[in-house]
């Protein structure tokens, strides 16, 4: 991982619902595109992860990609999730609650209804690979990089 400190999530926590067990959580949404980032998924518990393009740590060899959900050629070059999981270019966030993941139509009406520019005509862009990745209940690792190439034979 990154040597430089954590960065701080941006100040506009807002409340979403999941639409499998009802229970809220609290979300950022975060614009990769003003962040110069990509982003994966955890496939087990939905922790996110950002990944800055402008980090000296991304392997020229990953393929990253930013402004978007990460590229499967990236997946190897990533540490592995605290709870054993992998961050991938297919898993989706996950409600901290039930652990279901989250239906990116179904949290659209509170995403519009809590963003400031929805009266402006933004709406949400209705899947977890386009520009905006999303940080549920402050779970997020920065810049996960390895540190060293992955085994060609295990992916490990």
């Amino acid at each position: 991982m990154s040597m430089t400190p954590d960065p701080i999530l941006p100040a506009n926590a807002a409340t979403g619902d999941c639409s499998i067990c009802g229970r809220t959580f609290d979300y950022n949404l975060i614009h990769n595109g003003f962040n110069e980032s990509a982003y994966a998924y955890c496939d087990t518990c939905g922790m996110t992860s950002i990944l800055s393009g402008l980090s000296p740590d991304v392997p020229p060899a990953a393929g990253y990609r930013g402004h978007q959900r990460i590229v499967e050629s990236v997946e190897p070059f990533l540490t592995p999730c605290g709870c054993d999981g992998r961050f991938t270019a297919t898993a989706g966030p996950r409600c901290s609650h039930c652990h279901s993941e989250l239906d990116a139509e179904a949290v659209r009406e509170s995403f519009e209804r809590n963003a400031p520019g929805t009266r402006l005509g933004w709406r949400w862009q209705r899947n977890w690979s386009g520009l905006y990745a999303i940080v549920v209940d402050g779970r997020v690792v920065w810049d996960n990089w390895r540190h060293r190439e992955p085994d060609r034979t295990t992916g490990r």
